[in-house]
């Protein structure tokens, strides 16, 4: 624990030390996925378990369960712009693995030539693929992704690299810390990508609720709090698997829903940078459906309507 804290204070002063200056390079890798955490305030560092742990925090993967599939619909952006996403992933012995994409677009921007005289209509397009790699040594997870970048505009592209890093920690069984850095280095073409650093912790005081709190900083600009909180109650209860409550590992006590009840519904609501946000899941075994209603306060962006699905293999 002691080098966990020495580590995190090291790399938050070298961050200090040399922060580049803020811009809109790649700003959609930051709008975040799956209506969980997002309803929840985006506070994902330390909460994440599953295959979403990909885009919050990589060391969240550790304790993904064997085959995951996820993907998200947002409803209705306005200005002809679409946002999609699709992750998946497996563990293995030797850890956990992740392939996910994420594509932000623009369609039928009108073109102008040098004489203000109309060329017609363009898509502007942005993916960013990643491969995410997580393990686990006792209390402690950790995790990389690597990232591809490629933005398509007309006949013209551009394409770079990008590395995220994530840690978490298991303090006790009711409350788990972690610490992530989003493109450590990220570059598209000759625009470096603004680096993004939050730390979270994540508690569980009572089973079926779950209080998530991090505070987020991107470059030079000031840090933000984010909070959320969630609440699960069950639908149907599998007694069968009631007592595995009693003997659940440290690790698996953040998902310890999947051991005893064959489905749950769950209601969310969270707090980032005065964008409010109210949502509900539904979990049926191997399907988790989560939506979440987020308060746009925004002169450009509407209110959100963000559906997510999680399917376990």
């Amino acid at each position: 624990m002691i080098k966990l804290i020495l580590a995190f204070v090291l790399v938050t002063a070298a961050f200090g030390l040399f922060a580049q200056d803020n811009n809109s390079a790649a700003a959609y890798i930051r709008m975040g996925i799956g209506a969980r955490v997002i309803a929840m305030g985006e506070a994902g560092t330390a909460l994440t378990n599953d295959i979403t742990s990909a885009y919050w925090n990589p060391a969240g993967l550790a304790n993904m369960k064997d085959i995951e599939f996820s993907s998200m619909y947002f409803v209705n952006m306005g200005y002809d712009r679409n946002y999609k996403y699709a992750a998946l992933g497996k563990r293995y012995s030797f850890g956990s693995l992740a392939i996910n994409w994420i594509n932000a677009s623009t369609d039928d921007i009108e073109g102008f030539d040098e004489n203000d005289q109309p060329t017609g209509f363009f898509n502007h397009n942005e993916h960013n693929i990643g491969l995410s790699y997580a393990h686990r040594f006792k209390r402690l997870h950790y995790g990389a992704t690597t990232k591809l970048y490629l933005s398509i505009m007309e006949e013209e592209s551009k394409s770079g690299l990008g590395i995220d890093l994530g840690a978490k920690y298991d303090i006790n069984q009711y409350v788990v810390a972690g610490v992530m850095l989003r493109d450590l280095y990220g570059k598209v073409g000759e625009d470096k990508i603004p680096y993004q650093f939050s730390a979270g912790l994540t508690a569980y005081p009572f089973i079926g609720i779950t209080l998530s709190a991090d505070a987020i900083q991107e470059s030079k600009e000031k840090i933000v709090p984010a909070f959320g909180a969630e609440y699960w109650t069950s639908i149907l209860r599998d007694n069968e698997a009631d007592s595995k409550l009693s003997v659940i590992t440290v690790a698996e006590r953040a998902s310890w829903k999947d051991l005893v009840y064959s489905a749950q519904t769950g209601v969310r609501v969270g707090f980032n940078d005065g964008r409010f946000s109210v949502g509900s899941g539904v979990r049926l075994r191997n399907l988790q459906l989560d939506y979440v209603y987020r308060i746009g306060n925004h002169d450009i962006f509407n209110d959100d309507h963000i559906i997510s699905m999680i399917l376990r293999f």
